[in-house]
């Protein structure tokens, strides 16, 4: 486990949208998101398959403290960061895998909620979840900066359609309603024609 001590610390990392931060198989530190999200993925039959998303705050990576090399292919789903962190002493990795610990449940009630239910419901919830920060606050992301909807729809269960159509219903909502101007001409009479 001498690896565990060598675990280099240091800024965040910018990750771009689709860009691999892990690959599974390798090995390296434990890292938490700073800002974003990303997808842990892993080799199914038809490709990759989505496990888990990590958002701000998430820790990535919590197999190297057991000295195990990674188990998911980690990739941005939204433009992203993540700071590897030190586990130097017995209580910080106590206190690292306590904190992976607990988040692997929300993160499974989160995959639950991403996969069930209507649409329209479960595609909400991934625009809260993308808009997640660090410090709780939920901010509306803009749509030039969202995963491609063949990539939300990957997410979210869905057919690529049903994601363009409820999310362009989504984001109408989302825009604040604009006032018609009252017409100049709104309190008078109408022209009567002349005889």
């Amino acid at each position: 486990m001498k690896f565990l001590n060598q675990i280099p610390v240091g800024e965040p990392i910018v990750v771009a949208r689709g860009q691999t931060l892990l690959s599974a198989g390798s090995v390296g530190p434990v890292w938490r998101v700073t800002q974003g999200v990303f997808k842990l993925e892993r080799p199914g039959q038809d490709g990759q398959t989505l496990v888990q998303l990590a958002q701000a705050g998430d820790l990535i990576g919590v197999e190297a403290l057991c000295a195990e090399p990674y188990a998911f292919s980690v990739v941005a789903l939204v433009a992203a960061k993540a700071q590897p962190i030190a586990v130097n002493h017995d209580l910080d990795r106590y206190t690292t895998m306590a904190q992976g610990f607990m988040q692997q449940q929300r993160q499974t009630c989160d995959m639950q909620r991403l996969r069930t239910g209507h649409i329209g419901q479960r595609l909400a919830y991934l625009l809260t979840v993308l808009g997640r920060q660090s410090d709780g606050r939920i901010v509306d992301v803009p749509r030039k900066d969202l995963p491609t909807l063949k990539e939300m729809a990957r997410v979210v269960d869905s057919a690529f359609e049903t994601v363009c159509r409820e999310l362009n219903r989504l984001m109408a909502e989302r825009q604040p309603q604009r006032v018609k101007p009252a017409s100049v001409w709104a309190g008078a009479e109408p022209f009567a024609m002349a005889a």
